[in-house]
C-alpha cells in the first residue's frame, strides 16, 4: 500500500468513526509538530479527523524542485525518509519518520504548470507508539 493510500484511509477511518457528529481535527502540534513549509507557500485547504490532519498549500516551485528542498530539509533536521516515490498521478510522495510523528509530503505539478500543491500529512501518535517506534531506513 503506497504512503498516499494509507494517509487517505487513516483519514477516512477517523471520518467514519465519527458518524453523523462533526469530527473533531487533530491539533497541528500533535499531528506535525515539526512542520516543514514549502519556499513561498500558500494556504489552500486544512482537513482530517481527530486522529490525523492534512494541509494542503500552493507554492509556485516545479514539483521535482519542492521534493528536492524537502528531501534536504528533511536530511538536515535528523528525519529519516523511509519512502520516496510517485504515485499513479505522478506525484512526488515521502513518507518521513523522526522521533514522533510520521509526515508525509506529496507534491503535485498543478496542470496548468504554475506551480506545486503540496499535502502534508501527519498523525496523532501517543507516547507509547512513539517510545516503540523506531525509524526505519
Amino acid at each position: 500500500m503506497t504512503p498516499s493510500k494509507i494517509c487517505a484511509l487513516v483519514i477516512c477511518a477517523g471520518l467514519v468513526a465519527c458518524g453523523d457528529k462533526t469530527p473533531k481535527m487533530a491539533r497541528l502540534q500533535d499531528a506535525m509538530p515539526n512542520i516543514l513549509l514549502p519556499p513561498q507557500a500558500t494556504f489552500v485547504d486544512r482537513t482530517g479527523g481527530p486522529d490525523a490532519l492534512q494541509i494542503t498549500l500552493r507554492t509556485p516551485g516545479k514539483a521535482e524542485e519542492i521534493a528536492t528542498y524537502y528531501r534536504g530539509v528533511l536530511k538536515q533536521g535528523g528525519w529519516s525518509v523511509v519512502s520516496d516515490q510517485k504515485d499513479k498521478d505522478g506525484a512526488i510522495v515521502l513518507l518521513a519518520q523522526k522521533k514522533g510523528p510520521p509526515l508525509w509530503i506529496r507534491v503535485q505539478q498543478e496542470k496548468d504548470g504554475s506551480g506545486s500543491l503540496v499535502q502534508l500529512s501527519g498523525a496523532v501518535v501517543s507516547q507509547t507508539d512513539s517510545a516503540k517506534a523506531k525509524p526505519t531506513s
